[in-house]
């Protein structure tokens, strides 16, 4: 039985599930709205009823972790006993965090969030070449940042900032270039804030990669300017140029260890090559793995490949 995480609205998660259908391989899917219930847990095991089937830990020959959590606890009227129980519940989600993880799986809850400056560490340790960076709360700081580097860049350390205005559109805050007048408009101190060395590219790359295999895409976003800082700022009047790519050997093992030295065995991740020195540059991971945008496009029906790997 194939266990997997995921949320109502993913439909990325609906596509593998297809694929699982045809291959006639047995699931069960864990969204927040899913009603779970532990019956049991034991030394030897767990068992859980998930919409009213059991299952039992030993049944699960594979996890996919793709979004969610497990939702264990009911509410109760007393704000005192919810608070208690609160603790009590994420006590017990975190051991079943910790078993679920011991199973054979893609993904998994440990590695499902990874910090940003931790993974620029690791681009140190085995090689792969970053753009250099600075987190700093001081204007003087980010001055001799911009001095040094010329052209840089300021984004998020996590999530984008969103918000939704008064008409329910939502407003996210992509990664922007960031000039001088920019930095004389600031106070001499603000919050911890990244900025980064915003590589000129020749074209930009997403790609996925799962259980040693990579797959990438190549975006020509450099010539719009609406796209050239941040290709998730898309012009759908004019849409970039995607390819197929195939990345060097070489880099590939770079990558490769990188991955495993997190635990991961199926992420995606941002480079850009430039067109200055005509390098790699790592910029971002995502240790969820998003798909969608490559495999479509390039015809890599990885779908498939995920539901087989399952």
């Amino acid at each position: 039985m194939i266990l997997i995480f995921s949320i109502d609205d993913d439909y990325s998660t609906s596509r593998v599930i297809n694929w699982l259908i045809y291959l006639k391989k047995e699931f069960i899917r864990i969204n927040e709205s899913t009603s779970v219930k532990l019956i049991s847990l034991k030394d030897q095991g767990f068992s859980l009823n998930i919409d009213g089937k059991i299952l039992k830990s030993n049944a699960i020959s594979k996890i996919w972790y793709r979004r969610g959590d497990l939702y264990l606890m009911n509410n109760f009227k007393s704000k005192h006993i919810d608070n208690y129980l609160s603790i009590e519940n994420t006590c017990l989600v975190e051991y079943m965090h910790y078993a679920f993880d011991k199973i054979n799986s893609v993904n998994n809850f440990k590695t499902s969030d990874i910090n940003k400056l931790y993974i620029l560490d690791l681009c140190k340790r085995f090689n792969v070449l970053a753009p250099n960076y600075v987190v700093t709360s001081f204007k003087n700081v980010l001055i001799d940042f911009y001095n040094k580097e010329k052209n840089i860049i300021s984004k998020p350390l996590n999530a984008p900032f969103s918000v939704y205005d008064s008409e329910n559109s939502l407003h996210m805050a992509y990664t922007c270039e960031i000039v001088l007048d920019d930095i004389q408009s600031l106070p001499d101190e603000f919050v911890p804030t990244f900025f980064q060395k915003n590589i000129i590219k020749a074209y930009e790359l997403r790609c996925f990669y799962l259980n040693g295999s990579f797959y990438a895409m190549a975006i020509f976003s450099q010539n719009n300017n609406k796209t050239k800082v941040d290709f998730r700022n898309y012009d759908n009047s004019k849409p970039n140029r995607i390819t197929p790519y195939e990345l060097p050997k070489s880099y590939k093992r770079k990558i490769k260890k990188l991955l495993d030295a997190i635990g991961l065995n199926c992420a995606s991740f941002d480079i850009v090559y430039s067109k200055e020195d005509h390098q790699y540059y790592f910029l971002d991971l995502n240790p969820i793995g998003q798909f969608g945008m490559v495999s479509t496009p390039c015809n890599y029906n990885l779908e498939k490949q995920i539901a087989l790997n399952l």
